[in-house]
């Protein structure tokens, strides 16, 4: 008896292995490079989640292409960054996603979590406030001085 149950148990797990499969597919699929800029890969999960995130937002137009080409900007955002040496720390992407969150009364985390609700990643929205503050910090040490001139240069 015990030698029939071990073929039978390994049966029904192969066919539960092999049923398994297909539903496992689109999953994967979600991950899938959608686009690569300068080596850097953007999933159809991150279009779908940005997408996602700008119609919470209330984005007018279109809103998938809105999030395609925000995506690519922000790819191109931190590559610009990474060759100059800026990132941002955890605490200023904290301090940051507190910032944007506060302009609906909330803490990063009450943002987060009603986002959560709505089928939007915290990731997502770290990832957008990550490439927001990147590009204010690039822009800043590239022409900050030119933003503060002289007494000379105004008069």
């Amino acid at each position: 008896m015990k030698t029939l149950v071990s073929p039978c148990l390994a049966l029904v797990v192969a066919t539960g292995l092999s049923l398994s499969v297909p539903g496992a597919a689109p999953a994967q699929s979600l991950f899938a490079p959608y686009l690569v800029v300068n080596d850097k890969v953007i999933t159809q999960y991150e279009l779908a989640q940005r997408t996602r995130f700008l119609t919470l937002l209330g984005a007018p137009g279109d809103v998938a292409e809105q999030a395609r080409k925000a995506l690519i900007d922000d790819k191109l955002r931190l590559d610009a960054a990474e060759l100059v040496g800026i990132k941002a720390t955890d605490k200023q992407i904290r301090d940051g996603m507190d910032e944007f969150a506060s302009r609906a009364d909330m803490t990063g985390e009450q943002f987060v979590a009603e986002l959560g609700k709505a089928g939007v990643d915290a990731e997502t929205f770290r990832d957008f406030v990550e490439a927001g503050l990147i590009w204010r910090e690039l822009v800043r040490a590239k022409f900050g001085d030119q933003a503060r001139p002289t007494e000379v240069a105004v008069d």
